[in-house]
Parts: C-alpha cells; structure tokens; sequence
C-alpha cells in the first residue's frame, strides 16, 4: 500500500490563482473522457472554469500512481475526491474524468454519436469501452441524484443560474 502524506498547497494554489478565476461558489462537473472537456476549457475567453487534470496535477495527485491493487486505486481516486471538494470550497470551478465517490455539482454524457466521433480522434482512448465508461457516470448520476445533462455548456448554464 502506498504511504502517503498532505502538506501545504498554498503556494501551488497561489499559482493557479494567476491563471484561473475563483468565485463565491466551486462547482464540479463529472464527464467520461472524450467528451470535450479540454477542448471547453482551452477556449474560454475568462478561465473561470479549470481543467481536473491540471488542477491535480499542479496539486500533486498522481491518480495513476502505483495501480499494483485495489487498495492502491482507491486510495489514488479518494485522494482526487479530497482535492475536488476542498478545491470547490476555494471556489474553483472544475471539469474533469477522475473520481472515487465524489457528489459532483452536476455530470455530463454527450450523445453517443458524438462521443464516438470524438473519442476516435483519441489514440489514448479505448472506443470499444466508451459504452462502459459512460454507463459509470449515468449510474453515478442517479445513485447521488447527481443533474445529467448532454453537454458541457448546459450544466455550466444550469450551475451559474444557481448563483
């Protein structure tokens, strides 16, 4: 099992701040991979929303670390859910893949066509899972009561309405 520690993320949380945008209230927006989440983040004009990978990265939390058991996954994705949720008390704003348990603000599962089309022009992504994948995020969504919508845009326009 891997032994890990928190420390202090004020500097790092500093950095992003020059960048990103906090606000009154985070939220967390869940989608499977290849939905366009990158794509939304790298073109906004305000960088009020963060990208989950980069926020995590910065912060330090390697997902993927050490896959050798189920132990170590878990501990790697609550790791992720930890950060989300003291990272929406900031007030960040967050779209992303990664998550154990975590209660997001509202997820995302576009139309299946489109969600082949683009998960094709990923080398990285397995097309022959993407049924599974988001099958994941819909039982996600009705276990926590979790709102599903069919894109990125809509839950953003429903969240902000909550402000």
């Amino acid at each position: 099992m891997n032994k890990l520690m928190f420390c202090d993320g004020t500097n790092i949380y500093n950095e992003i701040n020059k960048l990103y945008k906090t606000h009154k209230k985070g939220y967390v927006i869940l989608g499977p991979p290849g939905i366009g989440k990158s794509t939304f983040i790298n073109d906004q004009h305000d960088n009020n929303w963060i990208d989950m990978d980069y926020l995590l990265t910065n912060l330090g939390v390697d997902w993927k670390y050490n896959e050798l058991n189920e132990y170590n996954i878990k501990i790697n994705y609550l790791k992720v859910d930890y950060i989300l949720e003291q990272s929406k008390l900031l007030g960040y704003r967050i779209v992303g893949s990664p998550f154990w348990n975590y209660k997001a603000d509202a997820i995302v599962v576009i139309p299946l066509e489109t969600h082949i089309k683009y998960t094709s022009k990923r080398t990285d992504l397995d097309i022959n899972n993407i049924d599974n994948i988001r099958n994941i995020f819909i039982k996600h969504s009705e276990e926590y009561n979790i709102p599903l919508f069919n894109s990125i845009n809509n839950a953003i326009t429903y969240l902000e309405s909550l402000d």
